[in-house]
């Protein structure tokens, strides 16, 4: 009868705390608690739980700081938007392209008619513009074939996220749905079992969607990254670069019409 009481005490008291423990703080102790299984981890759990799977052999961890959330309206439908915008583009440079091959082929059907020196030497100046014309819009063609693909690994990736965070791996409709993502940060000090200690991040997110005003009933969240302090200074600096290469170069070369 003791030992029974006992159980049912340390359960109320297991519960008290998770109920009191902010999602993500569980999120964390979760994913600790099976990276202490074995000798590598319980990788099924820790695939389940993260992104990016990373197993850290550690004496123990102390999450020191919790980051409020940034909510954010979810990105799949401005990434769908980017997607057809830039599958445009790819087919109006296709055209550009293919009337810049035909300029090429015209121009050197006529050096090859041509009679006089100075005739020629007009062409192959036309010749020459014209081939600089066809490689930049080449070029431009090739990296509208990157951006498309990139843009629909990332909606690849936000879709699963997005159905992993619900709770509903089966949702054939996952583009109707609205709602926000919820991104936190989360600094641990992890011991590891040489004694040294190591400052780590941890990168959270969860969606709450809607389909139609109706908010889904589960979400939770997953983690997306985990990296040193230090690898993660040098991500955000990177980040940054990288948006402000972006906001210089907003406009595309433009291609001069064949006359």
């Amino acid at each position: 009868m003791r030992k029974t009481f006992l159980i049912f005490v340390l359960l109320s008291v297991a519960i008290i705390i998770t109920s009191c423990s902010k999602p993500e703080e569980v999120t964390i102790s979760k994913y600790f608690q099976a990276m202490n299984v074995g000798d590598e981890g319980d990788r099924d759990t820790m695939t389940s739980m993260a992104i990016h799977p990373k197993y850290i052999k550690f004496d123990s961890y102390e999450i020191v700081s919790i980051g409020e959330p940034v909510v954010e309206p979810i990105i799949l439908p401005e990434l769908n938007k980017q997607l057809l915008e830039v599958d445009k583009k790819k087919k109006e440079t296709r055209l550009s392209a293919q009337e810049a091959d035909d300029a090429v082929y015209d121009i050197e059907d006529a050096i090859a008619d041509a009679r006089s020196s100075s005739k020629k030497k007009e062409l192959n100046k036309k010749l020459e513009d014209a081939k600089a014309k066809k490689g930049e819009i080449v070029l431009r063609f090739k990296n509208l074939i990157k951006k498309k693909k990139d843009l629909e690994k990332r909606i690849e990736l936000e879709r699963n996220l997005m159905k992993m965070s619900s709770g509903r791996a089966k949702m054939p409709n996952i583009d109707m749905y609205t709602g926000d993502s919820y991104t936190s940060k989360i600094d641990v000090k992890i011991t590891l079992p040489s004694k040294e200690i190591v400052d780590y991040v941890f990168l959270l997110k969860k969606y709450v969607l809607k389909l139609n005003e109706k908010e889904l009933p589960r979400n939770r969240y997953l983690i997306t990254e985990i990296m040193t302090a230090e690898d993660y200074a040098k991500f955000i600096e990177g980040s940054s670069q990288k948006q402000e290469s972006t906001e210089e170069v907003t406009e595309e070369p433009e291609v001069t019409e064949k006359k």
